[in-house]
């Protein structure tokens, strides 16, 4: 008993020194730079050339199938009228579909706020867990924190060869149809973590600590994305 409140003192201390940490950041060093895609000036059934899809796969890749990775319409979005599809491609069962932001590098800063916002539209429940990707190195080598809606679970991953390591886990509620945002918040003290604007998940953390913002689905999950921003 005497160990595990240690352990609990010691993991509160961390938090707040965590929290400390990244609000230091934040306003020692405000973003300068923002940027927002609401994908409604894009042409439908396309995907801009600066999105590239990629797949991560528990066992070795038989092949560099990201999924169907699509703009589209939808009237109930957040912004209208059109949205960032990930839709079934009978492929990706067994790994992680991916799509990353291929744009001069600029957004490899170690201080970042990102958020998405997403709904889940996936008729089966086991297929129903997508995430917003930091820190990316490539397609192995990254993190992200990710909203479970089989589960109701909110956790913060870290990818690493063959492995998807999730590292904290919060019990939350996901609901499938309906609009949520993932946010984050980057430094070199660790990564922070909200879903609603709810703080959830703080960790101290200093793997991969730099790299590029991603979108990111679960097996064959299907969901739909609006107003992936970043501050840096």
């Amino acid at each position: 008993m005497g160990r595990r409140k240690r352990y609990i003192i010691a993991a509160s201390i961390a938090a707040i020194a965590i929290s400390f940490a990244l609000y230091n950041a934040a306003q020692s060093n405000p973003y300068k730079n923002s940027k927002v895609w609401n994908f409604d000036s894009y042409q439908q059934n396309s995907l801009p050339e600066i999105f590239l899809p990629m797949q991560q796969q528990q066992q070795p890749a038989s092949g560099d199938d990201g999924g169907i990775w699509i703009v589209k319409s939808d009237e109930l979005s957040p912004s209208k009228p059109n949205v960032l599809a990930k839709l079934s491609s009978n492929l990706a069962e067994s790994g992680y579909s991916m799509l990353t932001i291929q744009e001069d590098g600029i957004y490899s800063s170690s201080n970042l706020r990102a958020s998405v916002k997403f709904k889940i539209i996936s008729e089966e429940k086991e297929q129903a867990a997508v995430g917003l990707i930091v820190r990316l190195q490539d397609r192995n080598h990254y993190f992200v924190l990710v909203a479970d809606a089989a589960n109701n679970r909110f956790s913060l991953c870290r990818a690493e060869p063959e492995r998807l390591i999730c590292t904290q886990d919060v019990d939350v509620n996901v609901t499938m149809g309906q609009w949520h945002t993932i946010t984050a918040q980057v430094a070199t003290q660790g990564i922070a973590g909200y879903i609603d604007d709810r703080l959830l998940i703080q960790r101290y953390d200093q793997h991969y600590m730099f790299g590029q913002i991603g979108l990111w689905t679960k097996g064959d999950t299907e969901a739909y994305f609006d107003d992936l921003g970043i501050d840096y």
